[in-house]
C-alpha cells in the first residue's frame, strides 16, 4: 500500500474514533488530508471501501508484528506468549477506533467485510489451534478445538476490560498468565477423563471444508504430487508456494505470484482453482 493511501487510512481513524464512521463525511476525510474529494477517490472507491482497507491494516500490522515473532529463535510456548502480548498492545493502542465500532450501528455490512470478518474468524480459530498442538503436541489431539474456543474467550474477557473498562494491565504478564491458565485446562482434561463437547466433528460440520484445514493438507499433498512431474522451476515455485500455505498466516502477494507461475501448465488448473476459493483470492 503506498504512503498517501497509509496517510489517508491514519487520519480517517482518527476522525471515526472522534465522530463516528457515519457522521463523517468522504469531505472532511479529505480536508483532514489535505488533498480534495477527487483525490480521495482516485485512492478509495468509496468511505466504505476505506473502512475494509482500514480492517485490513490493522490486520497487516498484527500480521508482520507475528511474523517477526514467528521467525525468532525461541521455543514454540516462548512465541506465543510475545504474539499473544503484541495483539492486545495492537488492540489497546487503537481503543477508541475499537469503541466506535461496538457503539456505533450504522457500520456498513457489505459482501466484502463480511468475507473479511469471516476469514479474519477463521484465521483467529486456526491461530490457536496450531499453537496449542506446537507446544502440547499429542496431549491435545482430543480436545484442541475445546481449548482453542476456551481460550480465545479468555482472551476476549480481558480484552473487554482493556477496552470498554479502561483497564491498564501488564499485557507481558497477562500473555505469559494466559499460557499458564491453558496448562491447567489440558491437565484438567487429563486428570479428569473428561470428554470436549467441541470436536474436530463439530467444527467440520460448522466451519466450510476449505476452512477447516483439512482442504489445505489435500491442497499440499496434490501441489507436491503434480511438481514432481516437473522440471526443477516448477519444484522451486511449487516449494515457495506449500512453504508460505504452511505459515499461520500466508501473504496473499506470494501466494498470488507462485500461482501465477504455474498457471500457465494445465495439469495445475483444478488444483489453483481450489487455491483460490480457500484462500478467497
Amino acid at each position: 500500500m503506498e504512503q498517501k493511501s497509509i496517510y489517508i487510512i491514519e487520519q480517517s481513524i482518527k476522525l471515526f474514533a472522534k465522530k463516528g464512521f457515519s457522521s463523517t463525511s468522504v469531505q472532511e476525510i479529505a480536508s483532514a488530508c489535505g488533498i480534495s474529494k477527487g483525490a480521495f477517490y482516485l485512492h478509495f472507491k468509496s468511505k466504505d471501501a476505506l473502512l475494509l482497507d482500514i480492517f485490513n491494516y490493522y490486520y497487516q500490522r498484527i500480521q508482520t508484528r507475528i511474523d517477526e515473532i514467528q521467525k525468532l529463535d525461541a521455543d514454540d510456548r516462548t512465541k506465543f506468549k510475545k504474539q499473544l502480548q503484541v495483539t492486545f498492545e495492537e488492540l489497546a493502542d487503537h481503543r477508541e477506533f475499537i469503541i466506535m465500532q461496538i457503539r456505533e450501528q450504522a457500520i456498513p455490512f457489505n459482501e466484502n467485510i463480511e468475507q473479511f470478518l469471516t476469514q479474519m474468524r477463521v484465521n483467529s480459530y486456526l491461530f490457536y489451534k496450531s499453537h496449542l498442538e506446537n507446544i502440547y503436541h499429542k496431549r491435545v489431539d482430543e480436545i484442541v478445538w475445546e481449548v482453542s474456543l476456551i481460550l480465545q474467550g479468555m482472551f476476549k474477557g480481558y480484552m473487554d476490560l482493556i477496552i470498554i473498562e479502561g483497564a491498564d494491565l501488564n499485557l507481558e504478564a497477562l500473555s505469559e498468565a494466559m499460557i499458564r491458565r491453558t496448562d491447567y485446562i489440558v491437565e484438567g482434561f487429563e486428570k479428569s477423563g473428561d470428554q470436549p463437547v467441541i470436536t474436530g466433528g463439530t467444527m467440520h460440520q460448522l466451519l466450510p471444508v476449505n476452512f477447516t484445514g483439512e482442504e489445505k493438507e489435500r491442497l499440499l499433498l496434490i501441489l507436491e504430487e503434480l511438481a514432481n512431474e516437473g522440471d526443477q522451476e516448477i519444484k522451486d515455485t511449487v516449494h515457495v508456494l506449500t512453504e508460505e500455505m504452511k505459515r499461520d498466516q500466508p501473504r496473499s502477494a506470494i501466494l498470488k505470484g507462485m500461482i501465477t507461475n504455474l498457471e500457465e501448465y494445465s495439469r495445475f488448473t483444478e488444483a489453483i482453482d481450489r487455491m483460490k476459493k480457500f484462500y478467497q483470492l
